[in-house]
């Protein structure tokens, strides 16, 4: 690389940050990017503007503002940097641009905004900017330890935003940021790698996923009770939900693959379907008895020393497990029964005895779980008392931590403190505004806009997807409010495969629906989102034919024109002119009046 107009030790510092994460340093590759970043450099740090970096997948690596954590206080952004498809890239504060540009390219003419003395004023004094610029090595020189990172990671967090913005696949980023920061910094740009770690750690049982909907409850979110049948007789066993089954194995501290106990369990379970579910064992008196084991977390045990009761009794597996990690046979039923199936786990399989998990939260394995359209569900009857022991200082291990009786187990429980909550939520079901306040308060949110930038390179037969995009979001924010805009994701496709076939296909079978959906078959409104009452007949995608109304109705009844049907215009989706009409408004028509289908063609 050329040689750097900076050459302080930080700035060289900077650089080499840049050169280490894979997509800056491809953009910094080219030549005319150098001397641009060079530039915004110099002329930021000699404003008095601090530069540090974050681990954030969604605004970017570099950050170039106000940054006062060296006197416990806030930052302020001026602009977030980072990188895609070899060009640099940067999101100015909207306190500081004519408008909310969301990420741009760097350019010669933004750069020349930039070293403006003018340019920052206003931000420059409500800042109070009378020091030197700072580097990232003043930041990481005054960290009191590694672990001081973690604390910025969320326990709780929702990221929300319009259809279509990437908010599921971000969460397998998100996931990865808590459970393996490194793994994702150095595989920011092969998301087919990030997917198989994040795969191996839902194998792992560090990550469950579930989808909130109508009909989701506390019963199969914590617990409830689930009917089973046993010899024709109906019976009733409480079962654990998700969230419960996953704070259990959290408080353990390791993955299900690293607890000897469900590694022997495993065992167990293939050496009884090699045996029809059959398997000898022996009290600790050595009486022996037959266990029968089908499935689930119960075993039907048989005496070899009584032939009266035809029925068995029963060991639950659960209370293996609570026998084998406290040693006391307090309140369980059909004790020798259960210690008697802890033997043979460990004479059999080898199970070693128990180790209690660390007392340090910070040596435990950490778990996610992902819940997918959080608002579509009713939070208050799912959650339930829980909600108020997933607050940070609600957890476990915390100062003023909280516990519960839950309702059908008895048993008292909480939330540990490795346990990270991921919501996704899609606003235009429903705002941040209609959300229950107690989730509100206990989830930090992180929005998810659409993002037409990503698209601008994206060209199909001349027209700009990015502009198209970003034209159609323009429209519905005056219309309608910026929570309903199209997301980027719809066009994504677009990228490997920029074909006339395939913009149609997403406009015909998503974009139109969606319009419909947000409109609520307000047809007009939906024709001013797509300018198709500024277009010649045949390039409209949506119409209204003329009808004869005062042959159906008589001369006494007039029908505004909106009111009259809407019908859908095949023949443009598959016309370029059609698209192209979107942002440049070509063929402009002389009036709005119904059409006939002749005039379509």
């Amino acid at each position: 690389m050329e040689e750097k107009m900076f050459p302080s030790d930080d700035f060289d510092e900077l650089w080499r940050f840049f050169e280490d994460v894979p997509r800056l340093r491809n953009a910094l590759q080219n030549e005319a990017q150098q001397h641009l970043f060079n530039r915004l450099v110099s002329a930021t740090h000699h404003q008095g503007w601090d530069w540090w970096t974050v681990k954030s997948a969604q605004y970017g690596p570099a950050r170039v503002g106000r940054n006062n954590d060296l006197e416990k206080g806030t930052a302020s952004v001026l602009a977030n940097i980072d990188a895609q498809d070899g060009q640099l890239l940067i999101k100015l504060n909207k306190r500081v641009s004519e408008a909310d540009e969301g990420w741009r390219l760097l350019d010669e003419s933004l750069v020349a905004r930039l070293e403006s003395e003018e340019f920052a004023a206003a931000f420059r004094d409500e800042q109070q900017v009378g020091r030197s610029g700072r580097w990232p090595a003043d930041y990481y020189r005054h960290k009191e330890s590694p672990a001081m990172s973690d604390r910025h990671l969320p326990l709780n967090q929702i990221l929300f935003g319009p259809p279509g913005t990437g908010k599921t696949h971000a969460t397998v980023n998100a996931a990865l940021e808590i459970l393996d920061a490194d793994y994702l910094e150095a595989h920011q740009d092969d998301r087919a790698a990030l997917k198989l770690r994040f795969d191996a750690l839902v194998e792992r049982g560090q990550v469950s996923f579930v989808t909130f909907h109508q009909s989701f409850s506390y019963e199969d979110f914590v617990e409830g009770l689930r009917a089973t049948s046993v010899d024709g007789q109906l019976q009733y066993e409480v079962e654990a939900g998700i969230f419960k089954r996953l704070c259990e194995r959290a408080s353990l501290g390791r993955a299900e693959t690293d607890d000897p106990f469900d590694q022997a369990l495993k065992r167990l379970q293939e050496h009884a379907a090699a045996n029809d579910g059959q398997l000898q064992m022996q009290t600790i008196w050595d009486k022996p008895f037959t266990a029968f084991y089908s499935g689930g977390e119960t075993l039907k045990v048989f005496p070899q020393s009584s032939q009266s009761n035809v029925n068995g009794y029963r060991a639950n597996l659960e209370l293996v497990r609570q026998y084998y990690q406290t040693g006391n046979k307090g309140g369980i039923y059909n004790a020798s029964y259960v210690e008697g199936v802890l033997l043979y786990l460990q004479r059999e399989f080898g199970l070693s005895p128990y180790q209690a998990p660390s007392a340090d939260p910070a040596e435990r394995e950490k778990f996610v779980l992902i819940i997918d359209e959080i608002n579509r569900g009713n939070v208050s009857r799912i959650f339930g008392e829980l909600i108020s022991l997933i607050e940070d200082g609600k957890r476990a291990e915390a100062n003023e931590a909280l516990s519960v009786i839950l309702p059908y187990s008895k048993e008292r429980f909480s939330v540990p403190g490795n346990v990270y909550l991921i919501g996704t939520m899609n606003t235009a079901d429903r705002s941040l505004a209609g959300l229950d306040i107690a989730l509100r308060r206990r989830f930090m949110f992180h929005e998810m806009p659409s993002r037409p930038e990503l698209l601008d390179q994206v060209v199909v037969e001349g027209i700009n997807i990015g502009e198209l995009l970003r034209t159609l979001n323009q429209r519905i924010e005056v219309l309608l409010d910026r929570e309903h805009c199209l997301g980027h994701a719809y066009f994504m496709p677009l990228i490997k495969e920029p074909e006339l076939a395939r913009l149609a296909l997403i406009f015909r079978n998503q974009i139109l629906p969606l319009l419909q959906e947000y409109f609520f078959e307000d047809w007009q409104r939906i024709q001013w989102v797509l300018n198709d009452h500024r277009k010649r007949a045949a390039d409209r995608f949506v119409y209204q034919p003329r009808h004869d109304v005062h042959g159906l109705f008589g001369e006494a009844v007039r029908l505004p024109a909106h009111h009259l049907p809407w019908r859908l215009n095949d023949e443009a989706f598959e016309r370029l002119t059609a698209y192209a009409g979107i942002t440049h408004g070509a063929g402009i028509a002389a009036d709005q009046e119904p059409v006939d289908k002749a005039e379509l063609t």
